[in-house]
């Protein structure tokens, strides 16, 4: 009786054993019971397939014939990567469903998740948690909510929920919303939510989109906020809609409370690696006109003209790309606009003008006129190269604000419009059998315009050089030709037209005096270029030994000193009657010249060796010697002698002679990356001062900011040759100082001595967050202050 109950109580000690240390195996397809696999600690362990669940608790209670299995203690189900943890788990065997409670913890696919209680099922990879929070570390987002559910296609829905990528108990910003999703690539969706800072609602939506990380969404981008005296209180709302992949667009809201609201538009596309282009239109009903030159803004005032619209609008867009084949390149500058003031009155946001003309030149490499200029230029271009020749055609137009909006009557425009112009020319080679080298270039233009001679001109230019080249010198000699013929269409003369030359002088060319019909006129021009390069080598120390006790030791060990002569000339007879001639631009009056100029170019040129070690093949670093070089000094004078100058009649009760010009000398000092020097000063032989200077200086570090200095002063010049109306004496200076991590300040102060006057100041703050940036600044200009405010969510 005592044997029969040792062996009973021996086999219920196993039973209990077995139990309690009983793992299962479950399969995530089909984990049916007969698949579950017992391991035994006593017997050896087969592997678990690669999809199948292992299954693990404290203690597990059910067998082959029940309808479910209950775990209770730490237990597990674990499949690759994707883990499932609770308290409490019951496993449905028919079904494959879990249920979990308890401590509820799961790693599924790289996202991480917690709850009060859940349920999944193994086989699709789906549930729910109750009182739950996700984490999804591809797009780095945190979702609270009364219940979450994982639908197919790793979706989350949830309830009454919290988003936020922010991390820490109480973020810095987030979203509560009623319902709500969130998709593989990091997208959620709102539906009645409220934007909260610091848990403080800021504003009600009843639905947001928040992007995740793929590269392109569509979605509402963070506002842009500002308040000036020109505009009010302005709120920019961009709406940003991806089309395709290879198209988007942006709706720009802008609400201004002294102007009104602004509607713009913005259309991008890239078919291919050389198409790219880029259209934006904005247009508004202004609350303010102007309909006498008095009622203008105060710095406004002055040019003689009003802005009595109230329709106001700015079209403008750059286009490069090909026609038929993509030896046809094509290219289109699109700017045309409402009024003389539009781009003075919306300069500032994502799409005024100073960021429009900041997109081009970083898309294109092309720029818009200046925001003050009083015309604004538009040109469609193709062009086609072969190995020697190539052609182009454009037609340009030019806007004149001048004649709109009631300013100048449109019959009186005198603006010229080319349409359109060729142009077929050879490239610079060389003549076989010869020494020399040709090239020409053929243009044909057709000049209209509502006032004033329209007609044709076609205009030839070849030029042939010599290049001798010796161990001492190279010496380029020229002679080329200038045939150019006249067809007007249309004779009318209407007094004198004012035209500025290359000087900055005005003159005045009678109209009047232009003949009909056909016309020709016919010049040359000769020259040269010689220059040479002597350079010499100095060793300032031995090299630096690849030793590894002075890994990270570097100095300077060669100097290479460069002096680079240079003399050119240039000459083209003065050509009487071109009176006679019409005028459509700088091309028709050929001016006479005769003059050298001669420069000398020092650069020093210094070679750095410094130790650096590397991991080696083996335990031991490798060591080895890398040289860098920088040319840390550059020095240049230049200056001209006008022979025609010397020698010039006209005038000279009024102008005396001035042959040489200014002497021009240049100074770049780079001794270290960073730090950056350039000082150019014109000195003049006639006034024995300065009469142009421009200043440079800037100091910048990683991690610590930078700091420029810049001043830029033209003197007031009336001479034969040149023209300027006013004397400037500008200085600028701007800083970047990075506090911390977080924190950067920015500064940037400009002022005018001669006017004594402030031209501007600016003070602004970006504070980089975990998971947002926060840009805030003041501007104060003596036409307008402005305070601006804007951020980016990170991660979304």
């Amino acid at each position: 009786m005592k044997r029969t109950a040792k062996h009973i109580g021996l086999l219920g000690c196993l039973a209990a054993a077995l139990i309690l240390c009983l793992p299962w195996t479950l399969l995530g397809k089909n984990p049916q019971l007969d698949r579950v696999r017992r391991y035994v600690p006593e017997t050896p362990v087969k592997e678990p397939d690669l999809d199948e669940w292992t299954f693990s608790a404290d203690r597990v209670s059910g067998d082959h014939t029940s309808e479910y299995v209950e775990a209770f203690g730490n237990c597990t189900l674990a499949l690759g990567d994707n883990q499932l943890r609770a308290d409490f788990a019951r496993y449905y065997q028919a079904t494959g469903w879990v249920f979990l409670k308890g401590n509820v913890r799961a790693q599924w696919g790289g996202d991480f998740l917690q709850a009060d209680e859940g349920e999944f099922d193994l086989n699709t990879m789906t549930g729910w948690l109750k009182n739950g929070r996700l984490f999804m570390a591809k797009p780095h987002v945190y979702v609270e909510a009364e219940r979450v559910a994982k639908t197919v296609g790793d979706t989350y829905t949830f309830k009454n929920a919290k988003v936020t990528a922010c991390d820490g108990e109480k973020p810095a910003w987030s979203v509560t919303s009623e319902e709500g999703e969130v998709q593989i690539d990091g997208r959620v969706k709102l539906y009645r939510s409220a934007f909260r800072i610091k848990d403080v609602p800021v504003f009600y939506w009843p639905y947001m989109s928040l992007p995740g990380r793929k590269a392109r969404q569509s979605g509402f981008l963070p506002p842009s906020i500002s308040s000036s005296d020109k505009l009010g209180m302005q709120v920019n709302l961009p709406y940003y809609w991806v089309i395709s992949d290879e198209a988007d667009a942006t709706f720009y809201q802008n609400f201004m409370s002294r102007r009104g609201y602004m509607q713009g538009f913005e259309f991008r596309h890239s078919e291919d690696s050389a198409t790219k282009g880029v259209w934006q239109v904005d247009a508004l009903k202004d609350n303010i006109r102007a309909v006498s030159e008095a009622d203008e803004w105060k710095d406004y005032r002055g040019d003689g003209m009003a802005r009595p619209n109230r329709s106001r609008w700015w079209v403008r867009s750059k286009y490069d790309g090909w026609l038929g084949s993509t030896d046809l390149k094509v290219k289109l500058d699109l700017d045309v606009v409402s009024d003389q003031n539009y781009l003075r009155d919306f300069q500032k946001g994502p799409n005024g003008y100073d960021s429009v003309s900041q997109e081009f030149l970083d898309t294109f490499g092309r720029d818009i006129d200046k925001k003050d200029s009083a015309t604004r230029t538009s040109v469609a271009y193709a062009s086609r190269s072969w190995d020697r020749f190539g052609a182009t055609g454009a037609l340009t137009y030019v806007e004149n604000l001048a004649f709109m909006n009631g300013n100048g009557r449109d019959q009186d425009n005198t603006t010229v419009q080319t349409l359109p112009e060729l142009n077929l020319f050879g490239f610079q080679q060389q003549i076989p059998g010869t020494p020399l080298e040709v090239s020409a270039d053929a243009k044909y233009d057709y000049f209209t315009r509502n006032m004033g001679d329209t007609g044709h001109r076609v205009r030839l230019t070849p030029e042939v050089k010599l290049p001798v080249k010796t161990d001492y010198v190279t010496f380029i000699p020229s002679l080329s030709g200038d045939l150019t013929s006249y067809d007007l269409t249309r004779r009318e003369g209407y007094g004198n037209q004012t035209v500025v030359d290359d000087g900055g002088r005005t003159q005045y060319i009678d109209t009047n005096a232009t003949k009909s019909g056909f016309q020709a006129r016919n010049s040359w021009g000769a020259g040269f270029s010689a220059f040479s390069e002597m350079t010499r080598v100095f060793t300032l120390s031995d090299e630096v030994r690849p030793d590894p006790g002075l890994a990270g030791t570097s100095k300077w060990t060669r100097l290479k000193h460069s002096v680079v002569p240079r003399v050119e000339y240039g000459y083209t007879p003065t050509i009487t009657g071109q009176d006679e001639l019409p005028y459509f631009d700088r091309f028709d009056r050929i001016q006479g010249r005769n003059e050298v100029t001669y420069s000398l170019t020092n650069v020093l040129d210094r070679r750095r060796d410094t130790v650096v070690l590397s991991p080696g093949s083996g335990e031991e670093p490798q060591v080895s010697t890398v040289s860098d070089y920088l040319d840390f000094l550059l020095f240049r004078v230049e200056q001209s002698y006008d022979r025609k100058e010397a020698t010039r009649n006209d005038e000279l009760a009024v102008y005396k002679r001035r042959p040489y010009s200014d002497l021009m000398t240049e100074v770049v000092v780079k001794p270290e990356n960073f730090i950056d020097l350039v000082s150019r000063v014109w000195f003049s032989p006639y006034k024995t001062s300065l009469t142009q200077n421009e200043n440079y200086v800037r100091l910048h570090q990683d991690g610590l900011g930078e700091i420029t200095l810049g001043y830029d002063y033209l003197v007031k010049i009336d001479e034969y040759k040149r023209y300027r109306d006013n004397t400037m004496s500008i200085v600028s200076l701007g800083a970047k100082w990075e506090l911390n991590d977080t924190l950067t300040l920015n500064a940037k102060y400009r002022h005018d001595f001669n006017s004594e006057r402030d031209l501007e100041r600016t003070l602004g703050l970006s504070w980089a967050a975990d998971c947002y940036i926060m840009h805030v600044s003041v501007t104060q200009k003596s036409s307008d202050t402005r305070f601006e405010i804007g951020f980016d969510l990170f991660n979304f």
